[in-house]
């Protein structure tokens, strides 16, 4: 009687188990591909280089704008501190950079 059982409880658990999907599920399993198919269209090398540019622009001038605010300081005050004397120096090198970057990114967008 135990082999029995042993037997039809193996057999049980040997059998595939077959479901029938509901309409939820199908739906799902139909739109997978539907995300692929729509994908956004590729961004343009010209759209990129633009993108970076303006990009560099906007940093640009938030580093003018800071060298502005320093300087105003310097100038109410009369004299320069040493944190703004180093804020001031790391400002420049950064508007520099910023300004060369902006120059590569134009020359590149140049034909």
């Amino acid at each position: 009687m135990k082999k029995a059982l042993i037997v039809c409880a193996a057999a049980l658990l040997a059998m595939p188990i077959v479901a029938v999907a509901s309409t939820a599920d199908a739906q799902v399993l139909a739109g997978r591909n539907a995300a692929r198919a729509d994908r956004a269209p590729r961004v343009t090398r010209e759209e990129r280089l633009s993108n970076i540019r303006y990009e560099a622009e906007e940093r640009l001038a938030e580093i003018e704008e800071r060298i502005a605010e320093i300087e105003a300081a310097v100038q109410a005050a009369g004299v320069t501190t040493p944190a703004q004397a180093r804020q001031l120096e790391q400002l420049v090198g950064r508007k520099a950079r910023e300004e060369r970057e902006i120059a590569r990114l134009t020359a590149a967008l140049e034909p």
